[in-house]
């Protein structure tokens, strides 16, 4: 079998990362600890080696990626992880399962998910590090084509053909009331019974739409009386009783940080649900580390399946 000669160095497509995530020789010579020319001269000889321009240069204000140089940045990115999987099975055989996972998770999943998923995930391979990253969908989507991001912990919503989903876990909607509200003594609850209420918005991108579009059947949408971003404020605004509200991911309490509870109870309603899973670009060929989390995060989140009793319990 004939082994191809490469033109190009591991180390030259580090620098073109690294060059490329900072967008200036300066700021790259200094992350690298290494000098200016050596990097400008390494990347013009990748690009030589490419036949390819991958950075416009500005003498005034830095550099800029070309289209190529975009389309090489994911690519190189997953070169280099594979690079270092190789390294890690080399030391695997005289030990443990190691590397690097950069994983992403959905900004309002990431507080009940991923901590308990990492630490449970390091007790069986402690070799392994994590670079996490909390963000919205579209930043997501945008890590996991460019190669920030290995997988990305997420629901199945507007996902372009070109990433794989894995699907976790289903996850029904389900409405949280202020401890005294009327119908928090009642095992269920009704859509309409909520439609002129005070509804308390969680206000992320995608989130806010798929709870709006569950009151499309009764023809209008209720008014939100407070936004947030923040689950952790909404959960505070209902519980300190300024209205309801709707979540999908189930919660192991009902006491918020200032003490306040609220109720958690389930619709009467044919409602859709969203589904929980990891999202991953069908571009990157996984590692095995990457694989091994995959099967691991199946098997452990199998309990978020429950939709929350009338008692409250998620």
């Amino acid at each position: 079998m004939d082994i191809p000669q490469l033109r190009y160095s591991l180390r030259q497509l580090r620098y073109f990362v690294v060059t490329a995530e900072v967008l200036s020789f300066t700021a790259a010579a200094r992350k690298l600890h290494i000098s200016q020319p050596s990097i400008s001269t390494a990347l013009a000889e990748l690009e030589a080696s490419f036949d390819v321009q991958l950075f416009i240069r500005h003498h005034a204000s830095g550099l800029s990626l070309t289209t190529a140089g975009r389309d090489m940045l994911g690519l190189a990115r997953n070169l280099l992880k594979n690079a270092e999987e190789l390294q890690a099975s080399a030391r695997e055989l005289d030990g443990g399962m190691s590397g690097t996972i950069a994983l992403g998770c959905l900004a309002s999943l990431a507080p009940p998910l991923m901590p308990m998923l990492i630490s449970r995930f390091l007790s069986d391979f402690p070799g392994v590090q994590f670079d996490t990253h909390e963000a919205h969908q579209d930043d997501l989507l945008r890590g996991l084509h460019d190669g920030t991001l290995d997988l990305a912990l997420t629901y199945s919503l507007d996902l372009e053909d070109d990433i794989a989903f894995m699907p976790l876990a289903t996850l029904p909607p389900y409405a949280i009331l202020p401890e005294r509200h009327p119908l928090a003594g009642t095992s269920s609850v009704a859509l309409a019974d909520l439609l002129d209420e005070p509804y308390v918005q969680l206000d992320l991108p995608h989130s806010r739409e798929y709870f709006m579009a569950l009151f499309d059947p009764l023809g209008r949408r209720p008014v939100p009386a407070f936004r947030s971003a923040q689950p952790e404020v909404v959960r505070g605004l209902v519980a300190n009783g300024l209205g309801y509200s709707i979540l999908n991911f189930p919660l192991k309490s009902t006491r918020t940080t200032d003490g306040a509870d609220f109720v958690m109870r389930p619709f009467r309603d044919e409602v859709t649900a969203t589904t929980l899973g990891i999202a991953q670009s069908r571009s990157m060929k996984p590692r095995q580390i990457i694989k091994r989390f995959a099967e691991f995060c199946e098997a452990h989140v199998h309990a978020l399946r429950q939709i929350p009793s009338s008692s409250g319990d998620a």
